[in-house]
């Protein structure tokens, strides 16, 4: 019979034997998933900076949960453009509210979900922001375009006035870009006059610091890739939505000023509607524009480094 000595050394052997064996079953999980291993929260203060010109992983944030996203299956491997649809508002945050209880925050959620199927039979990698009644915050959603290379952000709105069956494309404008006395507007108010997309070199330049943008500074490295996306949108909008603009809108709307890829923001109108399947109606063609658009789209294959101090 052995003694106690020698099986407490046996015993304790074998748990260090099994821990091992745990710890390097499990590190290749965690590694695969960093939300595991920490939460992090993303802010818009003045430290917070979005590295430019250097790959970025192919997944999605830490600080994105599982319910928050929903990955499709693999593209084709020549492609790898990831489509970000982001549809506007949930939770408690309804968003407009039409005369029959109808919320755009479930809208727009049918809407995302059409424009999927779409894009995804062009074997594009599609992530909506939320699946369900969740409420990420701006920068939780932000952080997903961020933490991908080729990425496209499309938020999806629904106005709560207007004409009926009309449908328009936003990009970001920057508030220093509009003129003194002038009304700026977001997603949902009056559009303001067409102007410039405002002053990229000198504000970008101010905005980076050892080849990293100032995180609620992110839209201005894609200012003009945003408007031409923008305007492919709008032109398939307006082909399908009579009485539409045939020019996108300039306007600062908030979730797409800390995007630091090609952002849109896309409104229809409108909630404020008694016949519920009028807004059902929109969803098909909404997603056949945004499928065009996309697939029009020309992502440059190397985008252009940003470096502080002159230069691009």
């Amino acid at each position: 019979m052995l003694n106690s000595g020698i099986l407490d050394a046996m015993w304790r052997a074998f748990r260090l034997f099994a821990l091992s064996s745990m710890a390097v079953l499990l590190l290749p999980v965690l590694l695969r998933q960093p939300w595991l291993l920490q939460k992090t929260q993303f802010s818009a203060l003045s430290q917070t900076w979005v590295l430019l010109g250097a790959p970025r992983q192919q997944n999605t944030s830490p600080s994105a949960s599982p319910q928050q996203v929903a990955q499709s299956p693999p593209p084709d491997e020549a492609s790898s453009l990831t489509v970000i649809l982001d549809p506007a508002h949930g939770g408690a945050d309804f968003g407009a509210r039409g005369p029959t209880g109808l919320a755009e925050s479930d809208v727009v959620l049918d809407f995302a979900r059409a424009a999927r199927i779409a894009l995804e039979a062009q074997r594009l990698r599609v992530l909506l922001t939320r699946e369900g009644n969740q409420d990420p915050t701006f920068d939780n959603r932000s952080v997903m375009a961020n933490g991908l290379h080729d990425a496209i952000f499309i938020s999806l709105h629904v106005s709560s006035s207007g004409p009926v069956g009309t449908a328009r494309a936003y990009y970001y404008l920057f508030p220093s870009a509009v003129a003194p006395g002038r009304n700026s507007a977001g997603v949902g108010a009056q559009s303001p006059p067409q102007t410039s997309a405002g002053p990229a070199v000198p504000a970008l330049q101010n905005s980076v610091r050892n080849g990293m943008i100032e995180w609620g500074h992110a839209q201005r490295s894609s200012i003009d890739l945003s408007r031409q996306l923008a305007e492919l949108t709008q032109t398939e909008l307006a082909r399908r939505f009579k009485g539409s603009p045939e020019m996108p809108v300039a306007a600062p709307v908030r979730q797409l000023r800390t995007i630091a890829s090609p952002a849109i923001a896309i409104e229809l109108c409108s909630v404020d509607v008694t016949d519920v399947k009028r807004l059902e109606q929109m969803a098909q063609p909404l997603a056949e524009a945004v499928g065009r658009a996309v697939a029009e789209f020309r992502y440059p294959l190397t985008p252009p480094a940003i470096v502080p101090n002159g230069g691009h």
